[in-house]
């Protein structure tokens, strides 16, 4: 991780893709929680409560366009807020569709993320000794609030560009589908699939449908986030290999 200044003055942390992947895997592994390919769905409200240790309201009463709140306090634990209606419509069903739930993860480990990748923004520590943020009078720089918008909790990207946004939403395919299980699984599930035996496989291809549905069940994630993580991992271009790590 390296800190800079932006040209408008703004402080900013530089992650790594590899980076963003390696600090989500160390700490599942702390909480005790990275998940194997016979177990491959994280216990994400799991790892909100008891391992990060912060505020977890999943009921906030939010605005219906805000799918979760990060909130930071200097000093304090932060707080994760999940929006009521989505936490509603993802738990309190019986049958909800994998699609709501994957979405109420996603927007759980997102906020994560956010705590994880971006607290040191408000570290004590770092405040007291003058070298990245605000003085104890000044005013804060940086959004003590990060809200999560809609558009913005995806696996393909961020629509807004904001920063802090992008590497959170790389953190929560992280979380969620730790790479190295990821893989495993992948290759686990292609070995019962003719996709293999294919000369050429493309993203559109209808074989894929089978094992994007596959993979989505087991991770708990929406069948987009399975097939962006599937894509972003380079897994297609490995068709042709007899093993995929």
């Amino acid at each position: 991780m390296r800190r800079y200044r932006s040209k408008d003055g703004e402080e900013r942390l530089w992650y790594t893709d590899r980076e963003i992947e390696d600090i989500m895997r160390v700490e599942l592994e702390k909480a005790e929680l990275l998940p194997t390919p016979d177990s491959p769905s994280v216990d994400i409200e799991g790892f909100v409560e008891f391992h990060l240790q912060v505020g977890f309201d999943r009921t906030a009463d939010l605005e219906p366009d805000v799918l979760g709140v990060t909130e930071f306090v200097l000093g304090g634990a932060p707080l994760i807020k999940i929006n009521r209606d989505l936490t509603g419509s993802a738990l309190d069903e019986d049958d909800s569709p994998l699609g709501i739930l994957g979405r109420w993860r996603a927007t759980v480990a997102h906020e994560a993320s956010h705590v994880i990748l971006h607290k040191v923004l408000f570290d004590v520590g770092s405040a007291q000794q003058g070298s990245f943020l605000f003085a104890e009078e000044a005013e804060p720089e940086i959004p003590r609030v990060f809200r999560s918008l809609k558009r913005d909790v995806s696996f393909a990207g961020c629509n807004s560009g904001d920063w802090r946004e992008v590497q959170a939403n790389m953190g929560m395919a992280a979380l969620l589908m730790p790479k190295p299980v990821f893989l495993e699984v992948c290759q686990r599930e292609l070995e019962r699939s003719p996709l293999l035996s294919l000369p050429n496989v493309g993203p559109d291809h209808p074989e894929l449908r089978p094992l994007i549905g596959r993979l989505a069940e087991h991770f708990e994630v929406s069948k987009q986030a399975a097939s962006i993580r599937l894509e972003t991992l380079g897994v297609l271009k490995q068709l042709g290999h007899p093993r995929l790590l």
